[in-house]
């Protein structure tokens, strides 16, 4: 790809000092044989975005105002400016220990402020790999920069990665994971009751579903929650989402994700039934 554009831009260049040569009446065969050229390369270059970075891609119609050389030129220079922005977005600070923390060093409540505001920027999706990969393996950047990502795009999902932050061998990841799941907490139980205010006087079916789905997901999913309040959840959730299916037009797009919701929380409450039966099972033989 990168030596056709070399050959383009060769030939293009080629044909300029040729136009310079003869003068003033070059301009009238250079001029359409650059544009030829030029709409050549780029036709060959938008044919093959899929092997582009995106700064690639957005410099491509750049240096296609200009000729092939010029796109050529934008394409290797391109990488550059994204690895500089990288590196301008991604600043993360050494940890210390509870011993060594000066004054001036953020709590773990204020990191996690900060980190819930957007004060602290963390990586892109092509960056981060694998969070639960970087929070077992990864150095002590790298898990910082997991669990940050992981507070800031929190769902119920992500919870055991807050989990197997709070059995990191580093206090200031373990303080900042117990933060994040006190916040959890208490975020479940502040949206729970706004929507139960909301729903209260008028009823609409929009916050019922939502009160369901978000009931549905922390109770089968959010392991911060002890498990006994997690099947509660989902037995609540069991019968709110049994009245919005009711309510719901047979053309509703929002019953297919209804469906699939309660035949998760029907797998996570007979999922809790079967480990208590096996663990009273455990337990009477002992006895």
């Amino acid at each position: 790809m990168i030596l056709l554009l070399v050959l383009y831009s060769i030939v293009d260049l080629l044909l300029l000092f040729r136009a310079m040569l003869v003068g003033e009446g070059g301009i009238s065969w250079f001029a359409p044989a650059h544009l030829l050229l030029s709409c050549a390369a780029l036709l060959v270059m938008m044919g093959r975005l899929g092997d582009l970075s995106a700064p690639q891609r957005f410099a491509l119609p750049v240096g296609a105002a200009m000729g092939p050389a010029a796109m050529l030129v934008c394409l290797l220079l391109a990488p550059l400016t994204a690895g500089s922005r990288r590196k301008r977005q991604i600043v993360y600070r050494n940890a210390r220990s509870g011993k060594q923390r000066f004054a001036n060093t953020p709590s773990p409540v204020e990191r996690l402020g900060r980190i819930l505001d957007e004060r602290v920027r963390y990586p892109e999706s092509d960056e981060i790999g694998s969070l639960a990969t970087m929070l077992r393996y990864g150095n002590l950047q790298a898990r910082y920069r997991a669990l940050e990502t992981a507070v800031i795009s929190f769902e119920p999902r992500l919870s055991p990665l807050i989990v197997m932050a709070l059995s990191d061998e580093d206090q200031t990841i373990r303080a900042l994971a117990a933060a994040a799941a006190a916040q959890v907490s208490y975020n479940l139980a502040q949206q729970r009751s706004e929507l139960q205010a909301r729903i209260a006087p008028a009823q609409h079916l929009e916050d019922r579903y939502v009160l369901a789905m978000l009931l549905a997901d922390h109770g089968c999913f959010n392991q911060l929650l002890p498990q006994g309040q997690r099947l509660r959840l989902c037995q609540e959730a069991s019968r709110k989402l049994e009245d919005v299916a009711g309510l719901l037009a047979g053309g509703d797009i929002r019953r297919r994700a209804l469906q699939a919701a309660r035949a998760q929380v029907r797998r996570a409450v007979e999922g809790t039934a079967k480990s208590r039966l096996v663990r009273r099972s455990g337990v009477e033989p002992a006895s």
